[in-house]
């Protein structure tokens, strides 16, 4: 059995699936897409933009959720999701919930971030990855044009990237509630564990979020998940006004999204 995965480094969804491939023990083949051009890779060779994109010999799975369940029949021990009916559905919610709401933003954080302000901090994402190689001026112009377009085209734009952010202490609290209920931060990783951890791992890169990410339980548990997770982006690059604690946004136990 061969497996390939198609990824572009530093992206959330892609180190969840490579955790999740580390801790099956599955021998795999790493495929380093550039940013900005990999959605045209992908939609020629999976039919869709996205990653992260894994062939199984002739079978193609994307998308962090479904790649994962394809792992977890491919490698049944240690199991992604529980055997117990009532903690498997948790542990669904919770990654269905970090795949769909805390995924996003992570995702236009720091699209935003190199789009509009710091693409130089892109390049430390790519350090030690199999992607071409460019002067630094010319993959710096290059980034901030791709993701500015992204962000613009494809994202919510800056003003949907600020709803975002200024949810995020709901957020977070969510992820520690997951925490605290035992969902999530288990001696054996699940699924939800990788989907949500992975995501604020990213949010890490972001020194402007330390303060926001200080002594939570979901930050400690993305660390211990994601120790050596790629990039920085320094202080000083997000509005200070969007990242300032709010007040939860939170409707009968659930985060409401503000995308």
């Amino acid at each position: 059995m061969q497996l390939i995965l198609y990824t572009i480094p530093g992206s959330h969804p892609c180190e969840t699936v490579e955790a999740a491939l580390a801790l099956k023990g599955l021998d795999y083949d790493r495929v380093d897409l550039l940013p900005g051009l990999s959605q045209f890779q992908q939609l020629a060779r999976f039919g869709r933009r996205t990653v992260p994109g894994l062939r199984v010999d002739g079978y193609k799975v994307v998308g962090s959720p479904l790649i994962l369940r394809t792992l977890e029949g491919l490698a049944p021990d240690p199991p992604l999701y529980p055997s117990d009916a009532a903690a498997r559905a948790a542990v669904e919610e919770a990654e269905r919930w970090g795949d769909e709401q805390l995924q996003e933003v992570a995702r236009w954080a720091t699209i935003y971030a190199f789009g509009r302000r710091r693409p130089d901090a892109a390049l430390s994402f790519l350090e030690g990855a199999n992607v071409p190689q460019f002067p630094d001026a010319v993959s710096i112009q290059f980034i901030r044009l791709a993701f500015t377009a992204e962000l613009r085209v494809l994202g919510p734009g800056v003003e949907g990237t600020e709803r975002w952010l200024r949810q995020l202490p709901a957020l977070l609290d969510h992820a520690d509630g997951l925490v605290a209920a035992g969902t999530i931060g288990g001696e054996t990783p699940n699924a939800a564990d990788l989907q949500v951890g992975a995501s604020i791992a990213l949010l890490a890169t972001l020194e402007d979020l330390s303060p926001a990410l200080e002594g939570r339980p979901s930050a400690e548990l993305a660390r211990r998940l994601f120790p050596r997770y790629p990039g920085t982006i320094p202080a000083g690059t997000l509005p200070a006004e969007w990242v300032r604690p709010t007040a939860p946004d939170v409707r009968g136990g659930a985060v409401t999204s503000a995308a």
